[in-house]
């Protein structure tokens, strides 16, 4: 019996002996085969490729993984950043002395779609809100204290704007201490009436006309004042105007005169054609077809009212500007940028990317148009003038 189980072990020891270096051998080769599997696949990857034969052909980077035999570097954690949107692009365009683009692209003035829906409350009170923080930044108005609650910051904004409406208010009633000393220089023979001069006299005279209604809805509702300056600025006298609101309403203006231009330049070629005799258009032919409605907004005068308002508002800045013209011609001034583009507004000779040399330009042809005129028709001329920069 023990030599059977002798014999029965023998074998298994034998087959256990060869088996193990059977895979000792296996194991060796797998090794080697793994040690030469790299150097072989590097070699394929870092072969040269054969050049393209296509001549559109690109050499894009390569998607191959790094090496493994190289050193591994530490991860590090990424995380996406705030997307940013894309920039706008606008395309600059150039204008002569009396022609209007159809396209709206400036660096200065960004044309927005016209609406006459009125904005949303809650964003006028955001934007009246940051009327009154900016204010406070240039100092028009003194800011809250920094511990202030809720309470003492509304109460401190309400006493500050009624102390900036009422040095409005007073700054019209001294004004007219000026304009008398104005008027009485001129009657008694001194020196002539200046350009500067009749401006002055003029935004007096409207700021006298809105000062009582202002002066009752500040007594009042007092409060609502930002509001009216974003939903009716008209009613608000120039000194009474945060300088926000007052380029916000310049612009707003701007986006108007140029939205009307674009949209009915066909009414502007038929009123053209109507020229009687050639380059004077009488008041008479704009008396139809929503005419003085795209003036007035060319213009930047209210469109609110029925025809016979609009035409008695054009033929005020036509006379406005009958003398505006004669005492440039006069005083020749040496006028800013921001004074050309207003003269160019108050003419409707509304243009986008205009550099200063060519707003001079175009003043100019205004005033040569103007100045070779007949006396006895200068307001035909100039809505000529205006309906023909349009129409081109």
């Amino acid at each position: 019996m023990l030599r059977s189980i002798a014999r029965d072990v023998l074998p298994r020891r034998r087959i256990s002996h060869t088996s193990h270096r059977t895979l000792t051998l296996l194991s060796y080769q797998h090794h080697t085969h793994i040690l030469l599997r790299p150097t072989l696949i590097h070699t394929r990857f870092l072969s040269t490729p054969h050049p393209s034969s296509d001549p559109n052909h690109s050499e894009k980077p390569s998607d191959i993984p790094p090496s493994a035999l190289q050193q591994r570097k530490q991860k590090v954690g990424l995380r996406p950043g705030p997307v940013k949107p894309p920039p706008s692009r606008s395309t600059p365009s150039t204008l002569s002395a009396h022609h209007v683009p159809k396209t709206a692209s400036s660096p200065s003035h960004k044309l927005l779609p016209t609406s006459d829906t009125p904005p949303p409350l809650n964003e006028v009170k955001e934007t009246a809100k940051r009327d009154i923080e900016e204010a406070e930044a240039h100092g028009i108005l003194t800011p809250a204290p920094p511990n202030a609650n809720w309470f003492q910051r509304t109460l401190h904004k309400a006493i500050q704007l009624a102390k900036f409406y009422f040095r409005g208010v007073k700054l019209i009633f001294v004004r007219r201490g000026e304009i008398a000393s104005i008027r009485a220089r001129i009657k008694a023979g001194g020196s002539p009436l200046t350009r500067s001069e009749f401006r002055f006299i003029q935004t007096q005279k409207d700021d006298v006309n809105k000062v009582i209604p202002f002066i009752i809805i500040a007594l009042l509702l007092e409060e609502v004042i930002p509001i009216i300056a974003i939903y009716a600025p008209s009613f608000l006298p120039s000194t009474c105007i945060l300088p926000s609101q007052q380029a916000r309403i310049q612009e707003k203006k701007y986006q108007k005169a140029v939205g009307f231009a674009i949209k009915h330049s066909p009414l502007f070629s038929e009123l053209r054609s109507k020229e009687s005799p050639e380059n004077y258009l009488p008041i008479d032919a704009i008396r139809h077809n929503n005419a003085p409605t795209v003036i007035c907004g060319l213009l930047g005068l209210s469109t609110l009212g029925f025809d016979a308002l609009r035409i008695h508002r054009i033929r005020r800045r036509l006379d406005f500007l009958a003398e505006d013209d004669r005492l440039l011609l006069q005083d020749k001034p040496d006028l800013s940028e921001k004074e050309l583009t207003e003269a160019l507004e108050e003419r409707g000779l509304v243009g986008l990317s205009l550099s200063p040399k060519a707003k001079e330009a175009k003043l100019k042809w205004w005033l040569n148009s103007v100045q070779t005129s007949d006396p006895s028709s200068t307001s035909a001329r100039r809505l000529a003038l205006m309906v023909r920069n349009s129409a081109e």
